[in-house]
């Protein structure tokens, strides 16, 4: 059979499909003029000319790419295990956050790093009589939850693995520590702790070598009992080692990480109420996944496929992490000067570099050929843009230059001066980020607009970010690439209008036809990628 006339049934474009309805829908006036669906079409075929020069530079690349997903090829086997995690007799089982939270502030060490107001709220929200939900609501809400994150991460083994009546009383820390850290919610870690019931354990046969337990997968007991069948456990490991692996043979190494755990929950990325009236985009709007370098923790069924490539990424060490204080200031300096954003958020730009990168390799693992990879990348790059609106719409821009800032003299390297810096006058909220929004969605789009240039001038031929000041300057040269074309900016004005005028954040009291529901979906889902494997796909907004 001709490999080019296969349909990937392994993906569902519906969110994509969707997206690009819904776009062309808002980028369309009462009067639906000629002009709006011009418009449209313009940004179309901007993105269909500039993801054919990628394609075409990097036939080579792409080609290896393709081969490698296609030939990766292991023996897999797994056993099961039900967890009792009030019990804790298994070292799976979910530690008792709570409880742990509870000992902590009886600790010295722990409780003196908080003034003495700050320790009796703690001990009388964190106290016996509240039920484990009363003391999840108060971590959720309370500037000392975070707080409680950041000592004990700042603390360390010290207090916890050598400590004996620490380990005596929460056996099973150790194995789930890395859940307990600055993007990991506190809703995930409610979650966890009150529903996962079982761990499946993978193990591999791969180039005459075995991988033991080289896969842990955490389910709820409604999937381990009533959806999950032997097939489907092979099949949703098969689609996570085979990811892993690429990165192994790519990079040509053995390095695999101590522990990959999985955890498919079935919470959203999305768009709530409190992000809505108060522009600040938390972990549990954004966040998916978590690495120390060594293990990788992954708490989201939605988009779990290509959260495996950005923390392997990390994991790899292809990103940057490490760069010059002089270099990053002048990048951060650039960004804030030319973007109306508050200048008080943490910007990790490292993270714009893992995600686009991510986002390449998803859509080559859920592609066919080349060609229907050139289609999806399309999508992508549309679905991206319309993210990107969103997050304005949240923040009251109500167009382009309102966000993006322009200066008559303005340079495209990283030496532009604070002193140049204007700041629009309109109402907008600038967004306050615990999450790296404004790289995973803003920057990350403005490289995906230039990615033939991108992979040309920064990117190695393991496509490892090269990391000198040059590589920087022409970074920002991207960035200014495509936060300065009219065409980007007319679709954005025309989006945003479309999303003022359709209030589409309001709920109104009629019936809703399924279309109107997927529409909603489609406003309040915070994806950061529209492919979804079919795995998922019944879940996937």
């Amino acid at each position: 059979m001709n490999k080019t006339n296969i349909k990937n049934k392994n993906v569902s474009r519906n969110i994509c499909k969707n997206s690009n309805t819904y776009i062309s829908l808002l980028t369309q006036s009462k009067q639906k003029s000629n002009h709006n669906s011009t418009v449209y079409h313009n940004y179309k075929a901007y993105v269909k000319k500039n993801t054919s020069l990628f394609i075409k530079s990097q036939q080579k690349l792409l080609s290896n790419l393709f081969y490698i997903k296609d030939n990766t090829t292991f023996t897999i086997t797994y056993t099961e295990e039900a967890l009792d995690n009030s019990i804790n007799n298994s070292i799976y089982d979910i530690p008792q956050f709570i409880d742990l939270f509870r000992y902590l502030i009886t600790i010295n060490e722990f409780i003196n790093k908080f003034t003495l107001k700050e320790q009796k709220i703690l001990k009388d929200n964190l106290s016996i009589n509240k039920t484990k939900k009363q003391c999840y609501d108060f971590l959720i809400k309370s500037p000392l939850g975070k707080k409680i994150i950041s000592i004990y991460n700042s603390l360390g083994d010290s207090i916890i693995f050598n400590n004996d009546v620490f380990k005596d009383k929460f056996p099973t820390l150790k194995f789930h520590h890395l859940l307990i850290n600055s993007f990991t919610s506190y809703k995930i870690l409610e979650d966890l702790e009150l529903n996962i019931k079982k761990v499946v354990k993978y193990s591999i046969q791969w180039k005459g070598k075995t991988l033991t337990d080289c896969l842990y997968l955490f389910m709820y007991e409604e999937k381990s009992t009533e959806k999950i069948t032997p097939e489907y456990l092979i099949q949703i490991g098969t689609e996570i080692i085979k990811r892993i692996l690429f990165f192994n043979t790519f990079l040509e190494t053995d390095t695999y990480p101590d522990k990959f755990i999985v955890f498919l929950t079935n919470n959203k990325k999305e768009i709530d109420k409190e992000l809505e009236e108060e522009a600040h985009f938390k972990t549990i709007n954004v966040n998916t996944a978590v690495t120390n370098t060594k293990d990788i923790i992954i708490y989201r069924e939605q988009e779990l496929l290509k959260s495996i490539f950005h923390e392997l990424i990390h994991f790899h060490q292809l990103d940057f992490r490490h760069i010059s204080d002089t270099i990053l200031n002048k990048i951060i300096n650039y960004l804030i000067t030319t973007h109306n954003i508050n200048s008080n958020n943490e910007y990790l730009l490292y993270e714009c570099i893992t995600e686009t990168l991510a986002n390449i390799l998803n859509n080559i693992y859920y592609s066919v050929n080349i060609k229907e990879f050139h289609t999806h990348l399309q999508d992508e790059i549309l679905f991206s843009t319309l993210q990107m609106c969103k997050i304005m719409h949240i923040c009251k821009y109500k167009k382009w230059s309102e966000f993006s800032l322009s200066h008559s003299n303005m340079n495209m390297t990283i030496e532009v001066k604070p002193d140049i810096l204007y700041k629009s006058k309109t109402k907008t909220r600038q967004f306050k980020q615990e999450s790296c929004v404004f790289s995973y969605y803003i920057l990350k789009l403005y490289i995906l607009l230039q990615l033939d240039t991108y992979f040309k001038t920064v990117l190695d031929s393991k496509m490892k970010f090269i990391q000198t000041e040059n590589s920087f300057n022409k970074l920002i040269e991207i960035f200014d690439a495509s936060r300065k074309n009219s065409i980007l900016e007319s679709i954005i004005n025309h989006i945003l209008q479309g999303l003022n005028s359709k209030h589409i954040y309001k709920t109104k009291k009629t019936k809703k036809t399924k279309k109107t529901k997927q529409k909603n979906k489609i406003n309040k889902t915070l994806r950061m990628t529209c492919l979804e494997s079919n795995l998922f796909s019944e879940n996937a907004i």
